[in-house]
């Protein structure tokens, strides 16, 4: 019997969570946390298990999500940028070709606290829209202090003093950026942005529509309402991954960040800037081990209810009848180190903040498949637009994943590549992933990081300049030239076909 093909034009929705890393659900095998709706997705579809991001910090990698493209290409390099509008969003060709464009929750393509009104004055404009998107719900910020126009104003009607009874929540014993829950549990931005998104699947559609779901969580601050803050107790997390002071070799900037020496440049109000940008600035060698038990305890509450209000989602879909002409994409903008490595936040090249969850399910796509090749977020957009049969752009630079989730063999180059640029930090780096081996170059800096996935799964040993290593090292550097050349943007108005040659492995996609 033949594969149910997708209609014509399907309707997408795309879910989103905020510094969700990939082991923190049952489906990439977690055996402590409590994800059972996650997981029916990753029964029901396509799992992948080696995803890696093109930015570790939101603004840049959300941008990238949405068009396929890198971020230094869309100009979109470092969190809090104003994202420039670019013709490759996908919700914009999507509303090109006949979709309802709507996005509930998070975006972040400005700066968090710039963004409501940025939309408004969007929408006022001659478009209309707030890239491509006919319809934004906000919700921006994180843990108990969201905000947007609407959920500003629904929270303030439910709860009038509910800044009052913000200043009332108290620090955990333990625990780093760890607090307790003064709200009622129904006005968390998960419970707010399950409910609007329900509402918007029980209208009625004439045509097929794109549906944005971002959730906020499980981004710190660590803070989450009973049942789920006591949900798991902190004796039973396990200790993290040692902190970099233990590690072998690694370069200097993760000490500095550690021990928050003051190294760092300074800016015009005479105050050192961040080393990276998405670690916040603390002096992580006092914390204990008891201290990151209670933020996973916590951060695994968050989890827990994000998975319920996913799971009234994806019950909603099924009421409705909607699951065999839709495709459903679950991913994050990036990890966390909850403690790994000395840490919390994002920012260095570590697997618990670069491999993302990606699951896909929808008519056509395999169930209970998982892919352990290295993929990239940079390939979602181009496969949602195959998907749904719509042309590419000019320049898009990710690759379809139509013919994987298909089950079909494909030659796929396992090779993913991560930018991170920040003009505060003074920082650039580049990162490339395979399926064997992790190198990170940075620019005009006389140390780098090669890490062998297979034999050190927790980066505890920098091999970079081991000279037993010096030919995989230049291997590497080899393929990260060649992904940093195809990541530079060619978008330049030529109508013809460009001559350069294709490369081999692009070439066999073809």
């Amino acid at each position: 019997m033949g594969k149910i093909q997708m209609a014509e034009q399907p309707n997408i929705i795309m879910i989103l969570c905020d510094e969700l890393r990939a082991d923190a659900l049952g489906c990439y095998g977690n055996p402590i946390v409590d994800t059972p709706n996650i997981d029916r997705l990753a029964t029901k579809g396509t799992l992948f298990d080696q995803c890696m991001v093109t930015q570790p910090t939101c603004t840049p990698s959300r941008a990238s999500i949405l068009t396929g493209c890198y971020p230094s290409a869309i100009r979109s390099r470092m969190v809090g940028c104003y994202t420039p509008d670019d013709s490759r969003f996908l919700p914009r060709i999507l509303a090109q070709n006949g979709y309802h464009t709507a996005s509930i929750g998070k975006l972040h393509l400005v700066p968090q606290s710039a963004e409501p009104d940025v939309i408004i004055d969007r929408m006022q404009s001659d478009d209309g829209t707030y890239y491509g998107f006919q319809e934004v719900n906000l919700v921006n910020g994180h843990g108990d202090k969201c905000f947007g126009s609407q959920y500003t104003e629904w929270l303030q009607a439910r709860v009038p003093d509910f800044a009052e009874r913000l200043e009332r929540r108290q620090p955990y014993l333990h625990g780093v950026n760890t607090y307790t829950w003064e709200l009622p549990e129904d006005v968390h931005s998960s419970n707010y942005i399950a409910d609007r998104t329900i509402e918007f699947l029980e209208r009625d559609h004439e045509g097929a529509f794109f549906l944005h779901v971002s959730f906020p969580d499980p981004h710190y601050p660590f803070t989450v309402p009973e049942p789920y803050a006591s949900r798991y107790h902190p004796d039973d997390m396990p200790s993290p991954i040692p902190p970099v002071s233990e590690s072998d070799r690694m370069p200097p900037l993760h000490t500095q960040v550690y021990e928050r020496q003051n190294t760092a440049p300074i800016r015009p109000d005479g105050k050192p800037v961040d080393r990276i940008i998405g670690t916040p600035p603390h002096v992580y060698s006092s914390y204990s081990v008891k201290d990151w038990q209670q933020v996973k305890a916590t951060y695994y509450g968050m989890v827990s209810l994000l998975d319920d209000c996913i799971g009234r989602i994806l019950n909603t879909i099924e009421q409705l009848d909607m699951m065999e002409n839709t495709i459903i994409v679950f991913l994050s903008d990036h990890g966390d180190y909850l403690g790994d490595h000395g840490f919390y936040g994002k920012g260095l090249p570590y697997d618990s903040v670069l491999r993302v969850p990606m699951i896909w399910t929808g008519a056509g796509i395999e169930a209970g498949a998982s892919i352990n090749s290295v993929e990239s977020t940079l390939d979602i957009t181009p496969t949602l637009l195959n998907l749904a049969n719509i042309a590419e752009p000019e320049a898009m630079q990710g690759l379809s994943l139509k013919t994987t989730l298909y089950g079909e063999s494909q030659n796929r180059r396992s090779i993913a590549m991560t930018e991170n640029d920040d003009d505060f930090a003074a920082i650039r780096m580049r990162t490339i992933t395979t399926e064997s081996w992790r190198l990170t170059y940075y620019l005009n800096e006389n140390f780098g990081e090669l890490i062998d996935r297979h034999n050190d799964p927790q980066e505890m040993h920098n091999l970079w300049g081991n000279p037993d290593y010096s030919i995989i090292q230049q291997d590497l550097l080899n393929q990260l030239m060649s992904e940093i050349l195809a990541s530079i943007d060619m978008v330049n108005g030529r109508k013809q076909q460009p001559s350069a040659p294709i490369p081999k492995w692009r070439e066999a996609l073809e």
